[in-house]
């Protein structure tokens, strides 16, 4: 059994494995992620999807990974799995304030023993995606276009501002949204490092709803906008035993399984993949 099995030893200073998970984000209704910038011009359209340099749409990894920590604080708490639960990082995060300033009073001489008690101060969500004071597991690359599954345009959708008070459309209040239409598919990568075992299966558990098409993404959401489904998900592990393949050759060297494979190994029933 590893040591990060027994829950030794889970920092950055040794290295016992590293997870590369990709896969294909397919857009099953129209997608929405805002540039979050003003029109350029008034003939413009109001709210634009974020683009790269090339004029092409893309999502942002830290929007997949927001969603996908959402999620993960809502149902890691209620797993039981021998933890405390997840932390509200807004209004009640883990170790804020003076919790945090007496760990490092206690161990301002050793840097090691500090990590490994703001470790164990961490809520399960926090340990896999990142607190203020310790760099999570994961990390989302960002997804860029699959180009051949793009028409090349976006949709453009017309709305208006409702008075809620009312329940009536406010005059001269209306506005266009773009939108990456239905289709549309994504390259999508995840990389974990020194997860332990219930981190890396906690990780397994959070994702498969993105694989059945139950989790939507972007904005306009309660329009019906924004559902995906991530497909032909591949999981690569690198370990000690064939660290030297992974130096010399890069993740080519590493041969892949899917995800239910990686799933079962894991102790997760299988059912993994939908075919939404």
């Amino acid at each position: 059994m590893s040591a990060l099995a027994v829950g030794a030893g889970p920092l950055y200073d040794i290295f016992y494995n590293r997870r590369r998970i990709t896969g294909r984000l397919v857009v099953l209704t129209p997608l929405r992620i805002g540039s979050g910038g003003e029109a350029p011009d008034p003939t413009a359209i109001d709210n634009p999807v974020i683009r790269d340099s090339f004029g092409r749409p893309f999502i942002p990894g830290s929007s997949f990974k927001g969603v996908w920590r959402a999620f993960a604080e809502q149902v890691l708490d209620q797993l039981d799995n021998g933890d405390r639960g997840c932390c509200d990082p807004l209004a009640d995060p883990c170790l804020s304030g003076e919790p945090i300033k007496e760990l490092k009073r206690k161990y301002r001489d050793n840097r090691r023993a500090l990590a490994e008690a703001i470790y164990k101060g961490l809520c399960p969500a926090c340990r896999i995606f990142g607190s203020p004071h310790f760099a999570g597991r994961l990390r989302v690359r960002d997804l860029l276009l699959v180009e051949a599954s793009w028409p090349g345009f976006c949709e453009v959708r017309p709305g208006v501002a409702i008075n809620r008070d009312t329940r009536t459309a406010y005059s001269s209040r209306k506005y266009e949204v773009e939108a990456v239409p239905a289709g549309t598919a994504f390259h999508f990568e995840a990389v974990v490092e020194n997860a332990a075992e219930k981190e890396w299966r906690d990780i397994l558990l959070t994702l498969l709803p993105f694989t059945r098409g139950e989790l939507p993404l972007g904005g306009g959401t309660g329009r019906g906008l924004g559902r995906v489904c991530l497909k032909e998900v591949t999981v690569a592990t690198v370990t000690r035993a064939n660290l030297g393949d992974f130096l010399s050759r890069g993740w080519e060297g590493i041969p892949a399984k899917d995800l239910e494979e990686a799933c079962r190994e894991s102790g997760i029933p299988a059912g993994g993949e939908s075919g939404v």
